[in-house]
């Protein structure tokens, strides 16, 4: 159902486009305005507040796409529908990046608005929920207790799993990079801060997917390159996002390089052997055997023993050679122990 009282700004130069849409969404109790020039919209936007605008892509002087771009510097909570007749995946993606929740194609039906307010609606929802997080989490940074530290994880790592509930086959991804990476770096004798660092940045370092569009998360099939940029931007995402709190500027640098190779061949900077942190070099291996351990959409899963080939086959160019080994041991020991349990 779309929820009552949607404040709604209707942007088209087609007048009669502009009734038919005002009477429906009207129907659906919507509060709605109408403008069929950029400079009306733009009006409207300086004297009242909207919670949905619907812009259509071709408005005379300027492209809807255009216009959005100056509406979000006025309201950045406004969000938007483009309506396009001639929708293609270039349009789609610049869309995107200008921050569009949907699209209508020209021509739609009532059900396909009802579906795009409803859609829209749950974003918002969800972006005001972040919000409220992330402000509930900015007050209380100044109190720096190991309670509050907790705490601000606590919510993150919410944050975390409500994008793994987009990212079909990654639910519980986070939870167990977390477990894999801390049985690594206690195996590598690292000190019980750095482990407990390293756990906590494993929970976290999928957190800047939450800015990332639902359709290329779950996209079926190969990512476009477009596309593909917009997946690798969340190690910077994550990073901007935990920034300001200052309990979790150790686990940064995890977070951001997790995705770099030890041949220098990934991103977002290209570093290449002990440049990259010890801890991005953890995560980047526990990353790696989960994920071929799970379904997704273009793939099924993999079994335990092809995923340890494949880190194996890779130990001394996508990853740190040291780990691989690390890890591959602890492997090898919880075999023994299952086995001796079987016999005993």
């Amino acid at each position: 159902m779309v929820k009552k009282a949607t404040r709604i700004l209707l942007v088209d130069d087609e007048v009669n486009i502009l009734h038919v849409l005002t009477d429906i969404l009207r129907e659906m109790d919507c509060y709605v305005r109408t403008a069929n020039r950029p400079e009306e919209a733009l009006r409207l936007m300086n004297e009242e507040s909207f919670d949905i605008a619907f812009v259509d892509n071709f408005l005379g002087s300027i492209e809807g796409i255009q216009l959005i771009e100056q509406m979000g510097r006025m309201d950045p909570d406004l969000h938007y529908v483009l309506m396009t007749g001639n929708p293609n995946i270039d349009l789609a993606i610049a869309s995107l990046k200008k921050g569009v929740a949907d699209f209508l194609r020209k021509p739609f039906r009532i059900e396909d608005i009802l579906i795009s307010i409803d859609h829209v609606n749950r974003k918002r929802e969800l972006e005001q929920q972040r919000k409220e997080l992330m402000s509930v989490l900015e007050l209380k940074v100044q109190e720096k207790t190991d309670e509050l530290k907790q705490i601000y994880l606590s919510v993150l790592v919410t944050l975390s799993r409500t994008v793994e509930k987009k990212d079909l086959g990654t639910y519980g991804h986070s939870m167990r990079v977390s477990h894999i990476s801390g049985r690594i770096a206690q195996g590598l004798a690292l000190s019980a801060q750095e482990v407990d660092d390293v756990k906590a940045a494993s929970l976290l370092h999928d957190i800047g997917k939450i800015g990332i569009s639902d359709c290329i998360l779950a996209k079926q099939g190969p990512l476009t390159e477009e596309e593909s940029g917009i997946v690798r931007s969340h190690t910077r995402k994550g990073v901007e996002i935990l920034q300001p709190l200052k309990q979790f500027e150790a686990l940064l640098p995890a977070i951001l390089y997790h995705h770099e190779r030890y041949d220098g061949s990934g991103y977002p900077a290209g570093l290449s052997g002990d440049v990259v942190p010890l801890s991005a070099r953890i995560i980047a291996v526990a990353d790696t055997y989960d994920a071929i351990l799970s379904d997704r959409p273009y793939r099924p899963a993999a079994t335990h023993d092809k995923a340890m080939q494949e880190l194996r086959a890779w130990s001394g160019k996508q990853f740190d050679a040291r780990v691989v080994s690390v890890f591959d041991r602890i492997m090898h020991e919880e075999e023994d122990k299952a086995a001796l349990a079987r016999t005993a």
